[in-house]
């Protein structure tokens, strides 16, 4: 009887060390293929720190940790500790501010960069600012934190290019 209880605690301990099946590419503490979604606020991508939101009726919102509405005051028990599935060949959406200098032809250098990249634009519009500048909101789909600063650096390279940060909503 000894044995068949050793047997059931590797069984468990194997178990618990499996990956847990993910359709989202995010693994929910102690609960397998929980509903997941990606806040809108911060747009989490794989190698950011990353919390979850309990939510009502919606399942789990992955938020980066640094995210502004992050803040467990007042919400005790609604945030669970989440983590990026280690296999994971998904793309995800994040938003990058792009203050250039206006000149012609700078959103098609900045286009002709993310082809270079592989990158999908899902979104792009820029707009002339006072002073003669202009300012670029981009919506990309990228595989991880790794790539987005590729894309970053890519675009900061860029001639007349004065500023690349992430999106906050």
């Amino acid at each position: 009887k000894l044995q068949n209880e050793k047997f059931n605690i590797e069984r468990l301990v194997q178990e618990s060390k499996k990956p847990r099946h993910t359709d989202s590419g995010v693994i929910v503490e102690n609960i397998d293929n929980c509903m997941t979604k990606f806040a809108r606020c911060c747009y989490p991508v794989p190698g950011d720190p990353i919390v979850g939101y309990i939510t009502k009726g919606f399942g789990v919102s992955v938020h980066r940790e640094d995210c502004p509405n992050v803040s467990p005051n007042g919400q005790e028990g609604r945030w669970i500790n989440v983590s990026w599935a280690p296999e994971n060949a998904m793309t995800y959406e994040t938003r990058f501010e792009i203050t250039s200098h206006d000149r012609d032809g700078v959103v098609v250098d900045i286009v002709t960069a993310m082809a270079a990249l592989k990158v999908k634009v899902q979104s792009l519009n820029a707009r002339i600012l006072p002073d003669n500048y202009a300012l670029v909101d981009m919506t990309l789909l990228v595989k991880d934190r790794q790539q987005l600063l590729e894309v970053k650096n890519r675009i900061s390279r860029i001639n007349s290019i004065i500023e690349v940060k992430r999106s906050n909503g």
